[in-house]
Order: C-alpha cells, then sequence, then structure tokens
C-alpha cells in the first residue's frame, strides 16, 4: 500500500484536518481518497513515500 506525506502551506500547524494529525504541518496518510481531499480541498501538497523493499534492506557487499 503506498504512503504519502501531506504538507500544509503552514510550516507550523499542529492540528487535525479531517481526522488527520498534522505536526508541524506534515501528516502521513495511507488512504488515498483522504490524500485526494486534502489536496484538492484544502490545497495541500503531496509527496509519494517509497517503500523499503526487502532487497533493499539487504547489506552491500563489494564486488572481488
Amino acid at each position: 500500500m503506498a504512503k504519502y506525506r501531506i504538507k500544509t502551506p503552514n510550516v507550523i500547524y499542529n492540528g487535525v484536518t479531517e481526522g488527520v494529525l498534522f505536526q508541524n504541518g506534515e501528516a502521513i496518510v495511507e488512504d488515498e481518497r483522504l490524500k485526494n481531499l486534502l489536496t484538492n480541498d484544502y490545497g495541500y501538497t503531496v509527496e509519494v513515500i517509497e517503500e523499503e523493499t526487502v532487497e533493499d534492506k539487504k547489506p552491500k557487499t563489494a564486488a572481488k
């Protein structure tokens, strides 16, 4: 499931909008409907959070 970082125009906003808790103007949501509501109706910005895969977590070994 995708995760989204929602940012408000006010970087010091600490409060609840549409049931989402914002701290320092940011919140993380997984619900695409909620992401669309916050960006379209409130003008907040969004960025997709890339999730690490199991391959990303494996330690890298040096090539010989």
